[in-house]
């Protein structure tokens, strides 16, 4: 039985072809190297890469077709760390955007103020949940950026801090005084 595993450490490696095996061709011909470290034939840079499944399907139908029993052993982690790190830069950018458009109506609010523009009851307490928007953008923000730098240290991106899905922020419904969609931040309730 020949086996073909990935890890980050070893990175994609095929296990029971000899050196001078008929079937090393093969693996030549698919740039396949001999490895004198492992005893075994591996693909030039495949560690602490993702995994190239376009390699690893081809040495499998090649070996398979030689008549070979071939068993895959890949072990993602690094592919699903390239994953979280993408979807982290992701939310990060998304946050980053909504945050700069809260600065730029906030700025907009405080020079009308600044120009002694008079301000409703309304217009202050949207000026305030406004503010309080931004400080939770900002601290999201923080949580997202941090995940993303425990992530390229490869450590845990579980924290006992806040759980984001908690509701543990969110008003009671009877508290509910407007309605407005979660991106319109264009104005005042009415």
């Amino acid at each position: 039985m020949i086996e073909i595993t990935h890890t980050s450490d070893e990175g994609t490696v095929v296990w029971g072809v000899p050196k001078d095996d008929e079937l090393a061709a093969v693996l030549q011909a698919a740039d396949w190297c001999w490895s004198h470290h492992l005893a075994a034939w591996h693909l030039p840079g495949s560690r602490y890469q993702a995994v190239s499944i376009l390699h690893v399907d081809e040495a499998a139908a090649a070996l398979q077709a030689a008549g070979f029993e071939v068993v895959l052993r890949i072990d993602d982690a690094q592919t699903q760390r390239q994953s979280a790190l993408k979807w982290v830069g992701q939310q990060v950018l998304h946050l980053e955007g909504k945050l700069s458009k809260v600065d730029r109506l906030l700025e907009q609010h405080f020079q009308t103020v600044a120009a002694g523009a008079e301000t409703s009851t309304s217009t202050d307490l949207w000026a305030i949940r406004i503010l309080v928007r931004r400080i939770d953008l900002e601290e999201r923000l923080r949580h997202w950026r941090e995940v993303g730098d425990r992530l390229v240290e490869g450590t845990s991106t579980h924290s006992a801090g806040k759980n984001q899905n908690s509701g543990a922020d969110r008003a009671p419904y009877r508290d509910t005084t407007g309605h407005r969609q979660a991106d319109d931040l264009d104005g005042p309730l009415p």
